[in-house]
Formats: C-alpha cells, structure tokens, sequence
C-alpha cells in the first residue's frame, strides 16, 4: 500500500464513520486534490486487497472488516483527551470510595458514547465460610456458598443422594473457612463427599472477577440497532464478557470485528492492587479515535496518573 493509498483508505474510512454512507470517488478526489481518475486506481488496488467494498447498487465505496482494523491500529497510540479533562476524572474517582468501578463505567460511556464494561480481578483468592445444600429432587441438589466479604456463589449439581442425614453431614465438612480453590482437593471421609466436593468445585468455576456495566442505551442508540439482528449479537457479546485474561495494565487491545459486526477497544490498569479491564463496546463503525482516547486517558486516571497531549 503506497503512502497515498493510506491517506485514501483512513479518509474514506473516517467519513463513512461520519456518515454512515458509501463515500464517491469524487468526493474523495477533491479532498486529497489529486484526479478522479488517481482515487479509481486505487481505489481499485484497495478493494483488490480486501480493505473497501462496493455495496450493490452504490458508487461509493465503504471499508471491509479489514480495512476498519487497519485503521483503527493507525491510531495508536491514540490522542490524550485534554488534560482539564483528565484532572477532572481522577479528581472524581479519588473521592469515590469504593464506588470508583461504576464511576469509571459511567464515564467511560458518557465521554465515549458506547456500552462500558470495567471487570476486576480478584482481590484475593476466594474463602468459603459455609455451603448450604438444597434437595430439588431429580437427582439434583442446589448448592450455595458463602465466601468472605460476602459474595455468594450458586450451583445446581447433579447428585445422588442415599438420604437427607448426608445433607447435614455435608455441609458440616463443607463448613470453612478454607479457600475455594481447595475445595475439590480436601480430604474426604467418603468416597461420596469426595465425589460431592468435585462437583461443587465445577458448579462453583466462575470467571474469577467482578463485573460492572454502564450505557447499554447507547448501544441501542447507534443507526445499526435498527437491525434486529445486530442487537441480538450486541445483547450476547455483553452477556458473555467477561472472556479471557484481563488485558494487562498500559496496554491498549482493537478488535475489530471479532464477533460480527462489532468491536472493542480495550485499555488494561492497576488500582489499589488488583488488575482491571476498561471495554468499549460498539458497531464496526465505530469512532475508534475517540474511543481509544478515553479507553487510555481514563485507564491512566484510574492508576492516578496524568497523561499529556502531545
């Protein structure tokens, strides 16, 4: 791709970003100043290597999944918000308290205008204080367990029992503290403990964080939820996160397309010792630039640090 040919792709891409319509060729000629017959070339070279499309029965071109990525990495490192701006988040998260996960999420989603997801993870390993055992009948026990701080823990096994006595003996050697991680390796007094503690183990996995949403509306909001379609994609995708290892602290992820039609953009950080994970969630169309300027200058604010714009 020639130098020309890279001003041509991000031009064209940033206003169909814009606008959300296939951009002529001519419109693009005369921003670049150069002949319609030059952009035709290569415009020509640019679909031929899979970056822009022409849409049926349009004169204009659009970029392909492709063609989003390339350049959503043309912006990074990305552009610090302005420095008035970073001083006023970190001054709002350092009077938060312990509300700062959400706070975070709702700014991330206000500034950037998409879905925000902010997972953490644990603070430590996780101890159970006690389990309580539930019979539902059918073969199936409902097992909840109590760990500190608070959190609960549910599950539902698949178990045999030989009598309701088990339930109380279970639960007492169930009983903690211990951390959750060993329940699977203790030490049974029976063969049926034992194969009860593995299955609890299974039913209690989890993805070892905490999760917090914001601005699920903006999502709904964007031109592309007129398609059914899309928002039953978008739906799933924010369902399932989290996934994966958190993204490590300074370090900016773009998926571009990775479920269809949508991306991410993704900022790692480190607060009051415990790993963290700033998304942004939005269409294929997405405004990488901006998004990518609060995933990093908010992530910063978060680790209490100031970045500068350049």
């Amino acid at each position: 791709m020639t130098e020309r040919q890279r001003r041509l792709l991000h031009l064209l891409t940033r206003a169909y970003i814009e606008t959300g319509k296939p951009v002529p060729s001519r419109w693009l000629a005369e921003r670049l100043g150069v002949s319609p017959a030059t952009v035709r070339y290569d415009l020509a070279d640019l679909e031929a290597a899979g970056l822009i499309e022409k849409p049926h029965a349009s004169a204009g071109r659009v970029p392909t999944r492709q063609g989003f990525r390339q350049y959503a990495l043309a912006q990074l490192p990305p552009e610090p918000l302005p420095h008035d701006t970073v001083e006023r988040l970190a001054r709002v998260l350092t009077g938060s308290g312990s509300r700062w996960p959400q706070l975070a999420a709702q700014m991330a989603t206000r500034l950037g205008g998409y879905p925000v997801v902010v997972r953490l993870s644990e603070p430590g390993p996780p101890r159970v204080l006690q389990v309580h055992l539930s019979n539902l009948g059918g073969g199936q026990l409902l097992a909840v367990a109590v760990l500190e701080g608070g959190r609960v823990l549910e599950g539902v096994v698949p178990f045999d029992l030989d009598g309701d006595d088990f339930l109380e003996q279970a639960e007492r050697w169930l009983r903690g503290p211990y951390p959750l991680a060993e329940l699977g390796r203790r030490s049974a007094p029976t063969p049926q403990l034992a194969e009860l503690a593995r299955k609890l183990t299974s039913a209690f996995a989890g993805p070892g964080s905490e999760r917090y949403l914001e601005g699920l509306g903006a999502m709904l909001a964007q031109p592309e939820a007129q398609d059914p379609e899309f928002v039953r994609r978008a739906l799933d995708l924010l369902e399932q996160l989290p996934t994966g290892p958190i993204t490590p602290a300074r370090r900016l992820n773009v998926r571009v397309g990775d479920v269809e039609g949508l991306s991410l953009v993704q900022a790692g950080f480190q607060r009051g010792g415990r790993a963290g994970e700033l998304t942004l969630i939005g269409p294929l169309r997405m405004r990488y630039r901006e998004a990518l300027s609060v995933a990093e200058s908010l992530s910063r604010a978060l680790e209490g640090e100031t970045v500068h714009a350049r």
